[in-house]
Order: structure tokens, then C-alpha cells, then sequence
């Protein structure tokens, strides 16, 4: 078999005594240029966002070209740079763990060591060299051993991230006939909250809308419920509206501080609006509270008898309660009064299936 294209080599040209020039992978001849030609293992990236943390993988594609790879173009027990030309490049913005072991953010050379049943992946700070020829175990941040396992055949080296889920996925590199799986995982809550702690400052801050994101993704989360909170009522102070003061009701009814969500929201109903009280109905009827959904609904017509909408979303509410017959009524009402296309439309969809005959309704408008 030829030389090795995956392997790093030293030729000394004739004529040129004691200058050393380094073959570049998938040459036959010394390499001059400079220039950013095009190679034959092409470059290539993957990149993917887990929560706010994005991980991403910059590499070369060398080919099988009918060559055995492992063992033979690829050596076992070497250290490889899983990849051609450069450094393979992993870049996390966040601190990670890598099969449970902490990695911090950062920029990294990819390297590994293949054995048949065990391979060892490196992780080194020096991102910038070529290949693995000048790799230093002095310079790994990292190493980490991984089980490769049988795939299927990949002619050109593939780098992908998979099994992604809010914490974490698997970077997997194919070749030929072998994948070798990584698991990275990312605390996320950790990363936004350092990413809250840096971004709720300057211009925006003094806008109530960011500090109700930031309370309201903790609140859905379950985390960091005093700071969450801190956060609500920032967002109340810079702007009190329904938004931001429901979210605080829920969250002093998940913190057991229930005669105070109770005294807020008996403020914000007496303050609410037509689509503000239909907002909060469908709201709690989301939340499986049905019964308070109802009364909202109920007190929203009583407050505006002459809005069609009202009617229908009344009638959505008895669904809900299982009061077919009050239901068929709101939606009789609603259609009654002459309503908008896409309540009417809402309205009779109800009442099919409610088992109404909608004809008359359906004649007249045509």
C-alpha cells in the first residue's frame, strides 16, 4: 500500500539541504501556496444550539476510496486528528461536560486515539496547528474514552449531533463503516441564567417586556423562583399590565402565597379589559381550572352583552363544563348578533358538534 495521506510526513527536497517542508494531506508534491485553493478533503461545519449553548464542529472530509481505513490508513493506538488538513475544531460558548467530564467554554483541536474496542478523544487548547503532527499532551484540556460502534457506510468523514434535547446531545463522527458517539451535555438553567445576569442591563432594561420574559421562562421552569420573582417585579414597575401581573399571581399561588394572588387578581379584573378577561379565561381554562375559566367568561358578557365574541367564547366555556345546553344558547346568542366571519364561523363549528343543525345559519348567508 502507498503512503499515508492521513499521516503528517517530513521530505527534505534535493538541492535544498537541511529545509524541511511538510507534505499537505492528499498531496503528492511539497506545498507552497498560500492560497485558499480548493483541497480534495473539503471543509466542512455543523453547528447546534442546545438551550442557549451553541456547540459546533469545524472539519476536513476525507474520502474511503476503497482503502481500509481502520488499522491501515488510520493507525490504531496513533493519535489522529480525526479529520484531514487542519485541526479538527470543536467550539462550545458555554461550559460543557463531555462524557461526564467538565469541559469549559471555549475553542478546542479535536483529536482521538482509534483502538479496535476503545477510543480515546482529546480535547487540546492548541486549535491552531496542522493536524495532529504537532499535538502536545501538555496542551489537552480533555480526554475522554468512547465506545465506537458498526454504522453504516459513510464514503466522506461526517461530523453530526444527535439525540439533541434541551440538555444536551451526542456528536458523532462517521466513517466507513464505524461511528464513535461523544455525549456532550449543557446545563442549560445555568447558561441562561448567566445569560440573563449579562443581558438584563442597558437599553432594554427599561422596557418591561424583558424582565417578564426572564420571570416567565424561570416561572415555566421551576428554577431560581426568587430571582424570578425579583424580576416580575421589575416588569410591573416599568409597565403594569395584564401580562406581567398574571404571571405574578401564579407565581405567589406556586410559592403558597395565596391571599395575595388572589388580592391581584381581584385588582386586575376589575381593571381588565374585554380581551383582557377573555385572555385570562382562556388562560385558566388551559391551567384545567375550568370552573374559574367559566366565571371569567361569564362576567366578561355580563360587562360587555353586546360583543358577539363574548357569547361565543362563553359557549367554548360550557363546552368545557360539560353544559351542552347553556352552550348551545351563548352561540345562538353570538350568532344572533350579526358576528365578525371568523367568530360566526367558530360559532357553528361548535354547534355541529355539539349536534345542532346549523342550516338555517349556513342558508342565510348564502
Amino acid at each position: 500500500m502507498g503512503p499515508n495521506p492521513l499521516v503528517m510526513r517530513h521530505t527534505i527536497l534535493p538541492g535544498l539541504c537541511g529545509l524541511l517542508f511538510v507534505l499537505h494531506p492528499f498531496a503528492t508534491e511539497a506545498q507552497y501556496s498560500q492560497l485558499d485553493l480548493p483541497r480534495e478533503s473539503q471543509m466542512a461545519w455543523v453547528t447546534q444550539r442546545i438551550g442557549v449553548t451553541d456547540l459546533s464542529v469545524n472539519y476536513s472530509r476525507p474520502s474511503v476510496k476503497g482503502r481500509v481505513i481502520w488499522g491501515e490508513v488510520v493507525p490504531y493506538g496513533e493519535v489522529w486528528r480525526m479529520g484531514a488538513n487542519e485541526n479538527t475544531i470543536f467550539s462550545c460558548t458555554h461550559d460543557i461536560t463531555v462524557e461526564g467530564q467538565a469541559l469549559a467554554a471555549g475553542t478546542y483541536g479535536v483529536h482521538a486515539i482509534p483502538g479496535q474496542e476503545k477510543w480515546t478523544v482529546l480535547f487540546s487548547t492548541d486549535h491552531t496547528a496542522w493536524g495532529s503532527f504537532f499535538h502536545k499532551a501538555a496542551n489537552e484540556a480533555l480526554r475522554v474514552e468512547v465506545t465506537p460502534r458498526a454504522g453504516t457506510m459513510t464514503e466522506q468523514l461526517t461530523y453530526d449531533l444527535v439525540d439533541v434535547g434541551k440538555d444536551g446531545g451526542t456528536l458523532v463522527m462517521r466513517w466507513e463503516k464505524l461511528e464513535v458517539p461523544v455525549r456532550i451535555s449543557v446545563n442549560t438553567h445555568a447558561a441562561v441564567l448567566d445569560y440573563l445576569d449579562e443581558h438584563l442591563h442597558g437599553l432594554k432594561s427599561f422596557a418591561w417586556e424583558v424582565w417578564y420574559e426572564a420571570a416567565h421562562y424561570c416561572h415555566q421552569e421551576g428554577i431560581a423562583p426568587d430571582r424570578a420573582m425579583e424580576w416580575v417585579d421589575k416588569s410591573i414597575a416599568r409597565g403594569a399590565n395584564f401580562e406581567n401581573q398574571t404571571l405574578k399571581a401564579r407565581m405567589l399561588e406556586a410559592q403558597g402565597r395565596t391571599a395575595e394572588a388572589a388580592a391581584l387578581r381581584t385588582k386586575m379584573i376589575d381593571e381588565a379589559t374585554n380581551a383582557q378577561l377573555n385572555t385570562l379565561a382562556y388562560g385558566l381554562m388551559n391551567e384545567g381550572r375550568v370552573e374559574d375559566a367559566l366565571k371569567m367568561f361569564q362576567l366578561n358578557a355580563k360587562r360587555h352583552p353586546d360583543d358577539p365574541n363574548v357569547h361565543d367564547s362563553l359557549g367554548e366555556g360550557y363546552m368545557m363544563a360539560g353544559n351542552k345546553e347553556a352552550a348551545i344558547k351563548s352561540f345562538k346568542k353570538s350568532l344572533s348578533m350579526d358576528p365578525p366571519e371568523g367568530v360566526k364561523a367558530n360559532s357553528l363549528k361548535c354547534l355541529k358538534k355539539l349536534g345542532v343543525d346549523t342550516s338555517a345559519w349556513e342558508t342565510a348567508k348564502s
